[in-house]
């Protein structure tokens, strides 16, 4: 597929730091390899300003408006990638919006400055998403660098798709390792996946393969757990011990989901949460019969988010109140809106947006009492 097409895209690319690596003499190609998962303020006076007049060149040659396409696809593996994959035309006639993947470092974030800026430049829409860790060198801290990867898919790119958008990820540029895996969970949030074969300008497409990721009904053995994983339960290893190990990363006595772990949730998590109202994951939290009869009224999307915010709120009042994110946003009632409840919190925020409105019993317990439209 090529930019005559008329489905809008979406464009995911990984960076790494070639544009700042090709081309250069040895001594600076070893400071910028070795320099590279540092921050700024890591860097030395002397590396400072060698690195910052490096990137200052590089950011003026490539941003010439002159400069010829078949040398700008020398200067940067992603934008090598970007451009062989639209055959040189750049000026697609549908909207395409790109994300560039980047690390929490100095020469990371540099690099993904001026790839969007040369993109912008050249009328296509650039966001960078700065992901940390991501170039790591800590096999721990990378894993959780790949979960985070992983809600980012499947908050951002899920949305899109849902949209008609058509989500590509470009894997000319960026790591190893995070090539790697996004290679593999390309399977499950991009329609195609397209990276340039070795030293070639063919492009290499691989397109979407229809795959069941919980074939065996992990998620469903386990339910309750992988809700309360979700939302920050603390789950010891004795507790999550059916679950297979490669889905779990210990943290002490307690687990947390891994990366794929956090993957094969999310990709299952609508199945059961868009079937039917969820038991209540407290024993504090309880749902009056109004409640499960507004909730019979409501679609399948409208459940799912419904069934998350329950979750959170089973653990905000776990945590007696610690834990309360803007998205629940529980809050006590100012004035008599709703006779009987004394508090508020969100069920979903939209044009449609709705409330659920409750009360504490004298035992502590709160009762969800209705389901109803915002004040």
């Amino acid at each position: 597929m090529t930019s005559t097409t008329k489905i809008p895209n979406v464009m995911v690319s990984p960076c790494g730091t070639s544009l700042l690596t090709n081309q250069v003499s040895n001594e600076l190609r070893t400071l910028l390899l070795e320099t590279a998962n540092r921050q700024k303020a890591d860097l030395t006076p002397d590396q400072q300003e060698k690195i910052a007049e490096h990137i200052q060149q590089r950011r003026n040659t490539l941003l010439d408006p002159s400069l010829h396409l078949e040398t700008v696809k020398k200067m940067s593996a992603e934008l090598n990638g970007i451009i062989t994959y639209h055959n040189g035309d750049l000026s697609p006639s549908v909207p395409e919006y790109h994300f560039l993947l980047v690390s929490d470092t100095y020469q990371g974030e540099q690099v993904g400055e001026m790839v969007a800026a040369w993109l912008r430049n050249n009328g296509l829409i650039a966001s960078i998403i700065k992901i940390p860790d991501l170039a790591t060198s800590e096999a721990e801290t990378f894993r959780n660098a790949m979960s985070e990867l992983i809600k980012w898919c499947d908050d951002t790119l899920t949305s899109y798709q849902q949209q008609g958008y058509r989500v590509i990820f470009s894997l000319t540029g960026g790591f190893k390792g995070v090539n790697g895996f996004l290679q593999a969970i390309a399977m499950f949030y991009a329609d195609e996946s397209v990276y340039i074969f070795q030293a070639s300008s063919q492009l290499l497409r691989i397109p979407k393969l229809p795959i069941n990721i919980d074939k065996e009904g992990i998620v469903g053995k386990h339910l309750t757990l992988f809700r309360k994983l979700e939302v920050n339960f603390s789950v010891t290893r004795q507790e999550a011990r059916g679950i297979p190990e490669t889905l779990l990363f210990p943290v002490d006595e307690n687990v947390t989901l891994s990366e794929w772990g956090e993957l094969v949730w999310r990709q299952a998590k609508p199945t059961y949460y868009q079937q039917k109202l969820l038991p209540p994951l407290s024993s504090r939290l309880e749902y009056s019969n109004r409640f499960q009869s507004d909730v019979a009224a409501i679609g399948s999307e409208r459940l799912e988010i419904l069934n998350y915010r329950l979750d959170q709120l089973s653990r905000y009042l776990e945590s007696n109140g610690d834990y309360n994110p803007l998205s629940l946003d529980f809050k006590k009632l100012k004035g008599k809106p709703h006779p009987q409840a004394t508090h508020e919190c969100d069920a979903w925020s939209d044009k449609d947006a709705k409330r659920l409105y409750g009360h504490f019993e004298a035992t502590g317990t709160f009762v969800v009492d209705s389901l109803s439209s915002h004040l």
